[in-house]
């Protein structure tokens, strides 16, 4: 219980240096300092942009700085509950898998189902340590 408690404490407070203050319409940004699985392709660690294909839509661009953008497909929609742009990450170990993201106006999250989840992490999700990431306005 100890353990995990401390790595809930670690996961929070190590979000606070990945926001990027940035400025402009519609895009949000995240600095994320560890690789990373997003649709079964493997992400480097870095500045990523962060933007939704259209409003309403579950799918979404992740675009590595000077790289190509990558399409994800998160198929659950519902409502957000931190009001707060962010990307969430599931932890086991060293594996991290991409597994929901809050959009740019804070009122819906898309997410994976947890079979999603853990067929990416190779492990039950129970045994996860969720991370979220705050998304900045670019």
């Amino acid at each position: 219980m100890k353990r995990i408690f401390t790595t809930i404490l670690m996961a929070v407070g190590i979000t606070g240096p990945f926001v990027s203050h940035l400025a402009a319409q519609g895009r949000t940004a995240a600095d994320i300092s560890f690789a990373f699985t997003a649709g079964n392709q493997t992400m480097p660690a870095g500045h990523y942009d962060v933007s939704q294909l259209s409003q309403r839509s579950s799918v979404f661009t992740l675009r590595a700085e000077g790289g190509p953008g990558r399409f994800v497909l998160l198929g659950i929609e519902g409502p957000s509950k931190s009001e707060k742009p962010s990307v969430t990450f599931a932890c086991y170990g060293n594996e991290r898998v991409l597994a929901k993201i809050t959009s740019s106006d804070g009122q819906t999250t898309y997410s994976l189902s947890d079979a999603a989840v853990e067929k990416q992490l190779h492990h039950r999700l129970g045994l996860a340590t969720m991370l979220s990431i705050k998304l900045a306005a670019r």
